[in-house]
């Protein structure tokens, strides 16, 4: 077995060897990352079905599908992105050419997350091949079936000195944070973000990371309720809500909270049936720690449906809570799983308000048929990103980046975006060994007086 640290070295003398500089060499790999998805895609649901009870539908429409649009969008835009980029001139440098041209970093390191195992390790991945660089994968620990598939069928697929996967929970974490990358990508918690920051600082590596946040969801008086209350369901409760764009709470005027929970329940019973247990399209809590937790943030609320959680099989029914006290525990963190809290505010600038009292989210969403309160709520507001008359849609284009901003991270990816963050815009001048009469003025000995201008 091969320690970290021969690991990291040998994905550096294989990126010096300059074995991915060809654009060529990253179309075969990505081209090879693409059909390892088609050829071991009944693998990858199993695995999404033992660590997170994920059916063959979901782990393909909410992980899959998107990894593949980011691979096909990827390698059609490539030749374009990695073209040097010509930059405006200033009057004294019209004989040179000014350009930027993106070179590879190096070797990057990528940190996965345990609720969207696949495509979170494997989707910023694809950006860092296309820029060049040796990636270094570590999965999350947690979703341990999917963790293991990758370590297995990645080096198949793959350059196998190139994009090494390293397996293991926090040890083999602080041993891989120990060694020196040129950037590293870490989505997850705040908490263990500032550590992958710390570790980072110690060798001036550069970090992108993807964090959590209490992601509001303001739902205005006016909007169509219905429609509202089942996009709002979908979201929250997809995954067992182990989402982190997930809308985490909702913001509303009290006289309309008795109507939004009586529409969320009747989506969630469209959705997952009288008992969601029984429903093939209801997921589990990834392990027991996290279903203590999330059960703990219902003691003492006002639960208006569900409630109930069943610890054997890890099941949290998915809960509403009313007339939330936006000072109660389940209103400090974020909740990440399927409990909604309905917090009443008593107009949009008190919503606004609320909202920018708090650290800055990830995601923020606003219900209203009135495009001056949706404007107004992004213009007073800051977060990651925005969907509004929907939840989670922002995530899924790749032209826009996604990222946190505070302490829901820093930096983002997907599409171009990817590629930029994996690459150094390196600035360029070539300039003619001509015309030196043109820059006399420039060389001593200064003139004794200075010109009138």
């Amino acid at each position: 077995m091969s320690t970290v640290s021969e690991v990291v070295q040998r994905a550096r003398a294989a990126f010096n060897a300059g074995k991915t500089r060809p654009l060529q060499c990253r179309v075969q790999q990505l081209e090879g990352l693409r059909r390892l998805i088609r050829e071991r895609e009944k693998d990858l649901v199993g695995a999404l079905a033992a660590d997170l009870r994920k059916n063959e539908w979901t782990a393909y429409y909410e992980e899959i599908v998107y990894v593949l649009e980011e691979i096909d969008y990827t390698i059609k835009k490539l030749p374009e992105w990695a073209a040097d980029e010509p930059v405006e001139k200033t009057p004294q440098t019209q004989q040179d050419e000014s350009y930027i041209h993106s070179e590879p970093l190096g070797v990057v390191l990528i940190i996965g997350a345990w609720n969207y195992p696949f495509s979170l390790t494997i989707q910023p991945m694809v950006g860092a091949i296309a820029a060049g660089n040796a990636v270094v994968l570590k999965p999350s620990e947690l979703s341990e079936n999917t963790a293991s598939l990758l370590a297995t069928i990645l080096p198949q697929y793959l350059d196998k000195d190139l994009y090494p996967v390293i397996s293991g929970g926090v040890p083999e974490t602080t041993e891989v944070l120990k060694e020196r990358f040129d950037h590293i990508l870490y989505t997850g918690s705040t908490g263990v973000g500032k550590i992958v920051m710390t570790a980072a600082a110690k060798h001036l590596t550069p970090v992108t990371l993807g964090l959590g946040g209490k992601n509001p969801c303001y739902v205005d008086k006016g909007c169509d309720l219905d429609v509202a209350c089942r996009r709002i369901a979908w979201g929250k409760f997809m995954n067992s809500g182990q989402v982190c764009a997930a809308p985490d709470y909702i913001l509303c005027d009290p006289s309309i909270q008795n109507q939004i929970v009586e529409k969320l329940t009747k989506s969630l019973k469209e959705f997952y049936g009288e008992d969601a247990k029984k429903s093939r399209d209801y997921g589990r809590i990834i392990n027991s720690l996290h279903f203590q937790r999330v059960m703990g943030l219902m003691e003492g609320q006002k639960v208006a449906y569900g409630g109930t959680g069943d610890a054997a099989t890890r099941y949290i029914a998915p809960t509403i809570l009313v007339d939330v006290d936006p000072q109660s525990p389940v209103m400090q963190a974020e909740v990440f799983g399927p409990i909604m809290p309905i917090v009443c505010v008593h107009s949009l600038e008190d919503a606004i308000q609320f909202i920018s009292q708090r650290e800055k989210p990830l995601a923020l969403y606003v219900f209203s048929l009135n495009d001056k309160v949706i404007k107004k709520m992004i213009a007073e507001t800051s977060s990651g990103g925005v969907t509004a008359n929907d939840v989670i849609v922002h995530v899924t284009v790749p032209s826009l980046p996604y990222g946190g901003v505070g302490s829901s991270g820093m930096g983002s990816y997907h599409g171009r975006k990817s590629f930029e963050t994996f690459s150094h815009r390196r600035s360029c001048l070539v300039r003619p060994l001509l015309n030196e009469e043109a820059l006399r003025a420039r060389y001593p000995p200064s003139p004794a007086k200075m010109p009138r201008h």
